[in-house]
């Protein structure tokens, strides 16, 4: 089974380094890290966040192993050619 976790994200402004246009197909795979570490995940999200924007996403891990460092409340980066966000994962819903 995925591992999955639902997580809040902001994304940069385009003047701070983020992206120039907004995410428009409902899902980025994108890079998540955490100090020195990263790993591959995809994000699935409604409506089409732009630039400087936070949305709520669920994540997918696509290497397992990585779950035990995105734990509630973690904060990780967004990275796509550079930091375009950043994140942290909310606690699972009762």
């Amino acid at each position: 089974m995925p591992e999955t976790f639902l997580a809040e994200i902001h994304l940069l402004s385009a003047e701070d380094g983020g992206r120039v246009g907004p995410l428009v197909s409902g899902e980025w795979r994108t890079v998540l890290g955490i100090k020195d570490e990263h790993w591959s995940a995809r994000m699935q999200f409604d409506d089409a966040p732009a630039p400087g924007e936070c949305f709520r996403a669920t994540v997918q891990l696509l290497v397992p192993e990585a779950k035990q460092h995105f734990l509630a409340g973690a904060k990780f980066t967004v990275w796509e050619g550079g930091t375009k966000g950043v994140g942290h994962v909310l606690p699972p819903a009762l």
